[in-house]
């Protein structure tokens, strides 16, 4: 772990460990663990103190759809492009609300940038996000006193092959785990194509087109290139049997146990596929919450939160692919589209 992340994790514990009475009645409520614990929160809030003065709301109509960050004193603003529509305000940590103008958009990492007429605000200060290790903790500040979540990392910044196919992603039936040298199937759906090829739950899928499968996240970026009709072939693992499978994908079925699942407790933002390259954390993080920074215990933006993609996962997309485009979104080399909702092939 590295050193900052454990002196605050110790810091953290320390908070806990002296609230005394205020604890007793959190023990109470069952939330002496949770990490919405006030006096968790408050062990965070110092490193959040300076990125939160860089952090807007970001208003479409009047309705807050994002959060943005300051990215240049002179009035440059960072945000997530795909909920942005009609008129657009951005209000500031002091509570100012000041007009908006829409510069640009970088269609695949799904980032808008935003100019107020404003002079000396606060920007951001980047670092890169491979120096936040899996099992790091993170930051998501908001335009106030408290982060809009806390969390670790739980998968480091990587590059997704898959792009956005939208509803014609075909569809399988199962749910999976991480597994030795393979990933284990941890539900079948009934009637599903899996179940129509006989697969069971705790089968290891060892291979799919014949590219030998060992991590989750590999399997599930390449079924995002499936298309609807498409046949894929599997290699499995029950017990001591190695077989192969053929199956045919189809549609995805509304209310699919699958789909409940990952809405179970959270909404999903908008646009959950297509990103390129995204680092993945476990802070709960509204959809109206993305568009705003993720800090390291030094108060250093290693990303921006882009997504709220499932039930237990957000991503962001992560500082050294922001670092190249804002140059970009700023004079004009990535223009706005006719439609604030970009459409992906």
């Amino acid at each position: 772990m590295p050193r900052q992340s454990a002196k605050l994790c110790l810091l953290a514990f320390a908070c806990l460990a002296c609230a005394g009475q205020a604890l007793a009645q959190f023990k109470e409520l069952g939330l002496e663990y949770q990490r919405s614990n006030p006096q968790f929160v408050a062990a965070f809030r110092q490193a959040a103190a300076r990125p939160s003065r860089s952090t807007v709301r970001v208003c479409c109509d009047g309705k807050e759809v994002a959060l943005g960050m300051v990215v240049s004193s002179d009035g440059w603003v960072l945000t997530k492009a795909a909920d942005l529509h009609g008129y657009i305000a951005c209000r500031l940590f002091d509570g100012r609300t000041v007009d908006a103008r829409l510069a640009g958009i970088h269609l695949a990492h799904d980032l808008a940038m935003l100019q107020v007429p404003m002079r000396g605000l606060i920007p951001v200060e980047f670092r890169d996000s491979k120096t936040a290790q899996v099992g790091s903790w993170i930051i998501c500040p908001g335009p106030g006193d408290e982060p809009v979540g806390i969390g670790i990392v739980s998968v480091a910044t990587r590059t997704i092959s898959a792009k956005y196919l939208g509803n014609d992603v075909g569809y399988l039936g199962v749910t999976t785990e991480e597994a030795d040298n393979g990933v284990r199937i941890a539900q079948v759906v009934a009637d599903s194509p899996a179940a129509k090829v006989g697969l069971k739950k705790n089968d290891v899928i060892v291979a799919l087109q014949n590219k030998h499968i060992t991590v989750a996240d590999d399997f599930l970026d390449m079924m995002q290139q499936r298309k609807i009709g498409d046949a894929i072939t599997l290699r499995i693992r029950r017990d001591k049997e190695i077989f192969m499978v053929q199956a045919n994908l189809v549609a995805r079925p509304r209310n699919s146990p699958g789909e409940v699942q990952n809405h179970m407790g959270s909404e999903l933002s908008s646009r959950t596929t297509g990103y390129p390259t995204i680092l993945q954390h476990d802070a709960v993080i509204r959809p109206r919450d993305c568009g705003g920074p993720i800090v390291d215990l030094d108060g250093k933006v290693i990303g921006i939160n882009i997504c709220r993609a499932g039930r237990t996962e957000s991503w962001a997309i992560p500082s050294e692919a922001i670092q190249p485009v804002l140059f970009d979104l700023m004079t004009g080399r990535l223009p706005p589209t006719k439609s604030l909702t970009p459409q992906y092939k």
